[in-house]
């Protein structure tokens, strides 16, 4: 045995001994493409392994720790793959003139003539990947053997990290002969089960048919004088305007009408002698009645600087702070005075799940402050057209009626509702929404 051929041999060996010794699947990785030259020459070596989807893809490169996969090197390889033209069972050789007449592909500068590609078989998974080999001459049929002899061994040690961890070998393990048969056919089946159409939705708690507490004057908030979900009586103080305008136009209507009844009274005693103050005595009743009305409205005006509530129940207010200091016009609404007996729930259903609105339609509710039991509700009035909500989701306002519960809910609570459609087959109900893009993609 000549000397080089000792030297080879050792340095196989030394590869080999490298291929089991390695604990981790990097650690093989990077030996292989980097060690494989003290046997074999080359410029550059690509690891081409397959992913758990299957599917071929750069992991390692010879003299580089890290694949780039922008890198022009690694594009042109991964253009290969998507082609077909590197696979192969077979040790196979491709020449850069035979990509020539391919006008997609941008061939790389600077780069080897021949690459050689060599399958990795694995004895219990089959095809795990391949090495592209980037060199200047083909290879003879000693290097093609010491290759294959080489793949072999590197091909086992791989398999030894991935087998365990791949979930498509575990499928086409468990997978395979009359139990892929009859799974297909259980999914098959069960395309056609009949489910209810169903969709979730945010909630809110609201009062049912509140009691609105609008401005009935046109002026300035002083103070909101009440809290959410401060108890309120008939008669209670609600909210108190500004009412130094309204003080100084009763005042001065007051003044105004003992300045016309004064002159009323003039007119009067001097008409038996004067005809001409006789004459104005129509016209001097008719301004006293005015300003008597003036008066009369200046001083309700005044009473309505303090708004009172005409109902029982419990105050809703968004903020009393902010409203200090807010003008305000006439039926502008300031808060609201709910039932805490009497709510309902305000469902909020974005417009791709409108074909769910149905009158009647059973409602499930699971609120954020008790999430492990639901609410039963039945859907009882809906908006005649979307709203932008306050996540400026466009959706449908739903109306729900709470059935009979121990206890009501709090005003203000929130979480999420389900609500229930008709009656439908589970192959629609999975693939509704990509039915409906391919719709309206295609157009009909």
């Amino acid at each position: 045995m000549s000397e080089n051929s000792s030297i080879k041999i050792a340095r196989l060996i030394t590869l080999e001994k490298k291929f089991r010794m390695s604990e981790t699947e990097t650690e093989l990785e990077f030996t292989c493409v980097n060690e494989l030259r003290s046997i074999i020459d080359y410029n550059f070596l690509f690891l081409l392994t397959k992913s758990n989807l299957n599917k071929l893809k750069v992991k390692a490169i010879s003299d580089i720790s890290v694949v780039d996969r922008t890198a022009p090197a690694v594009t042109f390889i991964e253009t290969l793959i998507k082609k077909d033209l590197i696979q192969s069972d077979e040790i196979s050789e491709l020449s850069l003139k035979d990509l020539e007449n391919e006008t997609d592909i941008v061939l790389p500068e600077n780069f080897p003539n021949e690459f050689i590609t060599v399958p990795l078989t694995s004895p219990t998974r089959g095809n795990i990947g391949y090495w592209v080999m980037v060199r200047s001459e083909r290879a003879t049929n000693t290097e093609q053997e010491l290759l294959l002899h080489i793949s072999e061994t590197f091909s086992h040690a791989l398999g030894s990290f991935t087998s365990k961890n791949s979930i498509m070998s575990f499928f086409q393990k468990v997978f395979t002969g009359w139990v892929k048969w009859l799974l297909i056919t259980a999914i098959a089946a069960a395309m056609f089960i009949p489910i209810n159409m169903s969709a979730l939705a945010p909630v809110e708690v609201i009062a049912k048919d509140p009691s609105i507490i609008t401005s009935p004057v046109n002026g300035v908030i002083e103070k909101v004088l009440v809290n959410t979900n401060d108890p309120v009586s008939v008669g209670d103080d609600l909210v108190k305007l500004d009412d130094l305008n309204f003080k100084n136009n009763y005042e001065i209507s007051l003044q105004e009408l003992e300045v016309a009844e004064a002159e009323l009274l003039r007119v009067k005693q001097s008409s038996f002698t004067n005809p001409d103050d006789k004459a104005k005595l129509v016209e001097l009743s008719t301004e006293v009645g005015l300003k008597k009305k003036e008066a009369a409205y200046a001083k309700e005006q005044l009473n309505y600087s303090v708004i009172s509530a005409e109902t029982r129940g419990v105050a809703v207010v968004e903020d009393s702070i902010d409203w200090q200091g807010r003008p305000v016009r006439i039926g502008e609404k300031i808060l609201t005075i709910a039932d805490p007996t009497q709510v309902e729930f305000l469902i909020f259903l974005p417009t791709k799940d409108s074909l769910l609105i149905q009158e009647s339609a059973e409602v499930k509710v699971f609120l954020d402050s008790d999430p492990l039991n639901s609410l039963d509700a039945e859907v009882i009035r809906t908006s005649y057209k979307p709203e932008l909500t306050p996540e400026n989701i466009l959706a449908y306002r739903i109306y729900a009626s709470i059935e009979d519960v121990a206890q009501n809910p709090r005003i203000g609570l929130r979480g999420t509702a389900k609500i229930y459609g008709e009656k439908t087959s589970l192959f629609y109900y999975l693939f509704r929404v990509p039915i409906n893009l391919t719709r309206q993609f295609v157009g009909f």
